[in-house]
């Protein structure tokens, strides 16, 4: 598999589905606004921008590798959405926010909950809020049916929490476009979304690192810093560090036993409900 990264899905859309190409980059321009936004509820330092959804569709390409041959375009389609739409839940409206969290209490999401104020509830629970805002705004999304509008609900919803082996949940569906591996697709953003940890992912041109006083986030932007890239491999995923500090490097080792396990577990469900599978098989640390 060529390690190089080359828009794969993207350029199957542009080439072999322009009208689903085209929809993609209507919803673009809008999504900037949303997801920027998330600025207003959060003082803290981890980015769930535009730039961050593009991290995620670079990884995503990534880990796919040559399967992206395997997946039909409305399946590139799908997750190239999801990728865009995952996060699209920190930058909820108040408005929104007011209405969809009752919606949460009413399915019973909240019960589970630890946090103790709107801005936690909307960090906890941002996937969730992720669907119920595509599913609102399907239509400014350009998202033309119901199978389509679902799909994509699921696979971002699936980037945190959900159970990506339950079949009801995540079924692998027929559609009149085609099947859409929703387990399968799900399991990429999730493992792509793991790995976006490294130290560009905390720009500090745009938060007062001065303002940072819980130890648990001082701890967690310097264990990013420690880590200035991130690379897919064939057959694994290398975590590229220079520790800021000696007391990051335990961090750095926690944080990598975290993704291995997120890994092992997107491996599993794409053995288990797919006919594909993901080809990385371990996480590795190389100290510059």
């Amino acid at each position: 598999m060529n390690d190089t990264h080359d828009f794969l899905l993207e350029k199957r859309l542009q080439n072999e589905a322009p009208d689903l190409h085209r929809r993609v980059t209507d919803s673009v321009a809008m999504l900037y606004t949303m997801l920027e936004s998330f600025l207003s509820w959060f003082p803290d330092f981890t980015d769930h921008s535009l730039l961050h959804s593009l991290d995620v569709l670079d990884y995503s390409n990534k880990i796919l590798g040559d399967q992206v041959w395997a997946l039909n375009t409305l399946e590139c389609y799908v997750l190239v959405m999801a990728c865009y739409l995952h996060d699209v839940g920190m930058g909820i409206s108040r408005k929104d926010f007011e209405v969809f969290e009752k919606e949460l209490e009413s399915k019973g999401t909240l019960k589970e909950s630890h946090s103790v104020n709107e801005a936690q509830i909307i960090r906890e629970q941002h996937n969730e809020l992720s669907g119920l805002i595509i599913k609102k705004y399907s239509k400014l999304f350009d998202i033309f049916d119901k199978d389509t509008m679902f799909a994509i609900i699921q696979v971002a919803r699936g980037h945190r929490k959900t159970d990506l082996l339950d079949e009801f949940e995540y079924p692998n569906m027929q559609t009149k476009n085609g099947v859409i591996r929703t387990p399968y697709l799900a399991a990429v953003i999730r493992l792509a979304d793991e790995i976006d940890v490294a130290s560009n992912r905390n720009p500090e041109l745009l938060f007062d690192l001065s303002n940072l006083t819980n130890q648990k986030d001082i701890d967690a932007f310097g264990t990013h810093q420690s880590i200035r890239s991130v690379e897919v491999r064939s057959d694994h995923i290398e975590l590229i560090v220079s520790p800021t500090e000696p007391r990051f490097v335990p961090l750095i080792e926690n944080l990598a036993e975290k993704i291995r396990q997120t890994l092992a577990y997107c491996r599993d469900v794409a053995q288990k409900r797919s006919d594909l599978c993901i080809y990385q098989e371990d996480v590795r640390i190389t100290t510059m």
